[in-house]
């Protein structure tokens, strides 16, 4: 439990079922089915199993329920006209000993191969570590958890890692349980120790969540991290636990062994916000636990006397990180225009031609840059601070954040160009390394009378459109909610969705369906007129006839539509 997933902790166990689907699922305790969940993502065909002690098991990824289940399932979809559907049914309406059936093992939803995910709940609903509640003593782990990269991270404008402001990685050197690091560290300032780290079990290769974590610097303990239980609704402080800008950048993820600004997640038993480091010799020690009390240590002298190696931070032109305005010049003297007057900047690095500056976003945001040759223009608009209501209004745009969106103070950047390859006009807002708790509500100003049927689109680094959707006025305001900055546009879709029979077995017709711009809304087939109901598997883009009488042949006029996200619309119809 509680393995770091894209944006949130994984909430229970994954039992491998050998690549095989169709494997009995035992209940592993007595109680009633609360809940029946059948969806296209997500937990695919869902089980929620209540028991005295009033915890629930969640048993999904299933291939199909226990025949009483499956027919009351089957039973509610045909009435309520919806293959995605949502029940809670009467309590002991089903009733399960432990070690009885209650469905088998699949493959639906999101899952990425056949198994099944299984979690434990308490009364809130807040899941818990399994291994907390049973022994599981068929499964076997010797393997201590392993740290693959330790990093150190600059939390202020004075704060330097080997001499530089930026994120120093490492990879540490394994002996028996215990991790050093072979390099020297200098540190000084502010400074947040961040790490990679992952669990294996015995005879498995998946990388699994660490339960406890602790990190000593002088025999001191700074950070405790044991997870027991956790809500649903902190997944996304996983944003904050992580150095999330370093994963959108660099692609390794980083478990932050302090608490940033933001953070409201409650299983730290001990916290910090950065040590402070002095020019002396520091101790170091990092302690992991896994769920079978494995343990690896790792152990290192920071500050030692001697040389280090100097660390250069790559850093294209400029970046934000934190509070910080971060760029790089061949000229020995910046200046940045602020309020109508230039502010003189000295670097703080130097290697060769390239030379460091820092800027605290504190102190005010720049109009612009200049650096011999070189201008910087960041585009800033407007500093937000989190925790409030804001709304900014400028003539491209309209940004609403609510109280709960931001994790930290947002450093508004708006750029509008024209693209000429695509003939857009591409809004960009900051950029994707920037989290955010909730929604966000843009509204693009566009008042061409040619995009009356546009809807807005997220563009990603190789320029490939992904469908956002959006509610357009009278006024030529596109408005739209996400959860990640980044680049947009409006397009158009005037492509209608693709049909495919695979077969007309009479018994289960079959039918491959896909949209190649803005993605399948809805699909509905009739029979004589009568719901026919869909099992669509989204992976493999397959709707597959689900007829009420299983063992009757279908018979009738069978008519199938598909709509796209802009109203496109394909039918097709034949007699069985």
């Amino acid at each position: 439990m509680g393995e770091i997933r894209h944006n949130h902790f994984h909430a229970g166990l994954d039992i491998k079922t050998e690549g095989k689907i169709g494997i009995p699922v035992l209940a592993i305790a007595n109680g009633y089915i609360s809940r029946i969940g059948v969806s296209e993502g997500g937990y695919g065909h869902v089980l929620y199993l209540t028991h005295l002690d009033r915890k629930t098991s969640v048993y999904a990824h299933l291939q199909r329920f226990e025949e009483d289940l499956e027919n009351y399932t089957l039973n509610q979809q045909y009435q309520k006209e919806t293959y995605q559907i949502q029940l809670f049914p009467q309590k002991n309406k089903f009733y399960f000993n432990q070690g009885d059936t209650i469905g088998y093992s699949g493959n639906s939803g999101s899952s990425s191969g056949p198994h099944l995910h299984f979690e434990m709940r308490n009364a809130k609903q807040e899941f818990l570590n399994p291994f907390d509640e049973f022994s599981f003593s068929e499964i076997q782990d010797n393997i201590a958890p392993r740290i693959k990269y330790l990093a150190f991270k600059c939390l202020d404008l004075d704060a330097r890692v080997n001499g530089a402001y930026g994120t120093l990685l490492v990879q540490p050197t394994k002996k028996n349980n215990l991790f050093s690091i072979q390099k020297s560290i200098h540190l000084l300032g502010n400074i947040g120790i961040e790490t990679y780290h992952y669990d294996n079990m015995s005879g498995a290769p998946n990388r699994n969540g660490i339960p406890e974590i602790i990190l000593k610097i002088d025999q001191d303990t700074l950070f405790h991290q044991l997870k027991k239980s956790m809500s649903f609704d902190k997944q996304r402080e996983i944003l904050a636990h992580i150095d999330y800008p370093f994963k959108t950048d660099k692609s390794i993820t980083l478990n932050r062994l302090y608490k940033a600004d933001g953070n409201k997640l409650d299983f730290y038993i001990k916290t910090n916000q950065g040590y402070f480091f002095d020019e002396t010799p520091h101790e170091l020690e990092i302690i992991l636990k896994d769920n079978h009390q494995n343990i690896s240590t790792l152990q290192a002298t920071l500050n030692n006397e001697g040389p280090y190696d100097s660390y250069f931070p790559h850093v294209t032109t400029f970046e934000i990180d934190e509070n910080q305005l971060h760029f790089v010049s061949t000229d020995a003297s910046s200046q940045i225009f602020l309020e109508d007057a230039f502010i003189p900047l000295q670097p703080y690095l130097s290697n060769k031609n390239q030379y460091y500056y820092l800027w605290d976003l504190r102190s005010g945001l720049p109009d612009f840059i200049e650096s011999g040759n070189l201008k910087i223009q960041p585009h800033f608009f407007t500093e937000i601070p989190s925790g409030i209501d804001y709304s900014f209004h400028n003539e491209d745009f309209i940004l609403e954040v609510n109280k709960k969106s931001l994790f930290d103070t947002l450093y508004l950047q708006f750029t509008k160009e024209y693209d000429s390859l695509q003939e857009k006009l591409i809004y960009t807002f900051n950029d994707r390394t920037v989290p955010l708790r909730k929604d966000v509500t843009i509204s693009l100003h566009d008042t061409d009378p040619q995009k009356n049927r546009y809807q807005v689109f997220k563009v990603d680094k190789k320029n490939r459109l992904d469908y956002v959707g959006s509610e357009q006025n009278t006024a030529g305001c596109f408005t739209f909610k996400t959860r990640e900055l980044g680049t947009f546009t409006l397009d158009n879709d005037t492509i209608k969705p693709v049909i495919k029979p695979i077969s007309w077995d009479r018994m289960g017709p079959k039918f491959m369906i896909k949209d190649l711009k803005s993605g399948i809304k809805s699909y509905h087939a009739t029979l004589d007129d009568h719901f026919l109901l869909m099992e669509y598997d989204v992976k493999k883009n397959i709707l597959s006839a689900r007829p009420k009488n299983e063992e009757k042949p279908i018979k009738g006029l069978f008519v199938l539509e598909v709509e796209d996200n802009f109203g496109n619309k394909t039918k097709i119809n034949k007699p069985l």
